[in-house]
């Protein structure tokens, strides 16, 4: 990553909604006071994977508080309880209305929050074809996105690998890619995990330079073996990915999608500090 326009997102919880990723630095690890924390320290963007697990007046407060220190809401799940199940290539009537009624929810959530994006994965139907199951995945997509688009909402397609997941429709990058361009809509777009990408096999840098134009979200941790670790302490070439999101003008938000190896205030400390020496200055908010 290089100095220029590194918009960084934190999350508020990977795992669960007490381990956000400046748990030590915030005044606590409740949710406002973690926004705090993140615009404490130079972030530009909030990834919420338990949003839709919040009540109605959390939502409030959240999205106020966020608009008052000028972060933005880059993400959230848009179907917790069912992430891994095949409900996004479901091809029967009652799963494809369960799906409306998660993706209306999800585009009110967006605007509420003046647009975001909603992690859409799917787990694999053992019992159906692969290539039917992606291609129920690509008319299911292109029937929500509509429903998306008045919201601000934008259905993040994510491929998530093997080793982290087993037992995904989607575990390589390419099929994601393919199905983002069969629909082509601009409310469906790839969610590039560099870290999943690493893992498939990929040059990261190489597949941002390949897959460009399908990207809406980009999230980002180091890799070292099958272990998700800080930014800087893995085997990947920052540099390199720096300049080939220049070079498909990524703009976009960079959400950090790990834990601190180090769970302490000083572990998370070093974090930034690790961060801040690879972009050079602290994110950028515009």
């Amino acid at each position: 990553m290089t100095a220029s326009a590194i918009r960084l997102g934190g999350h508020l919880g990977l795992r669960a909604p007490d381990r956000p990723l400046l748990a030590h630095l915030g005044r606590s690890v409740a949710a406002l006071d973690q926004i705090d924390a993140l615009a404490d320290h130079g972030f530009a963007a909030v990834q919420d994977l338990f949003l839709k697990g919040r009540s109605g007046a959390e939502c409030d407060a959240m999205a106020a508080r966020m608009a008052q220190r000028g972060l933005v809401l880059s993400s959230f799940n848009g179907d917790p309880a069912t992430w891994n199940t095949p409900l996004w290539s479901c091809d029967e009537a009652s799963g494809r209305e369960r799906l409306h009624d998660s993706v209306l929810q999800s585009a009110w959530l967006a605007h509420q929050f003046g647009g975001a994006g909603a992690v859409c994965v799917a787990g694999l139907d053992p019992n159906r074809q692969a290539a039917d199951q992606r291609a129920a995945m690509i008319e299911n997509l292109s029937r929500m996105a509509d429903v998306a688009a008045p919201g601000g909402l934008t259905l993040m397609v994510e491929p998530i690998a093997s080793q982290r997941v087993p037992g995904m429709l989607l575990d390589q990058l390419e099929p994601a890619v393919e199905i983002i361009r069969a629909v082509d809509h601009p409310s469906v777009r790839l969610l590039f995990d560099i870290g999943h990408v690493a893992m498939m096999g990929h040059d990261p840098a190489q597949a941002l330079l390949a897959c460009g134009d399908a990207i809406g979200l980009v999230q980002a941790a180091d890799v070292s073996g099958d272990d998700r670790v800080d930014i800087g302490l893995g085997t990947l070439d920052w540099r390199a990915i720096g300049s080939a999101l220049r070079a498909i003008g990524y703009t976009g938000v960079v959400e950090l999608e790990h834990e601190p190896v180090e769970q302490t205030a000083q572990g998370e400390a070093a974090l930034l500090s690790r961060l801040a020496a690879l972009t050079g200055e602290r994110a950028a908010r515009n």
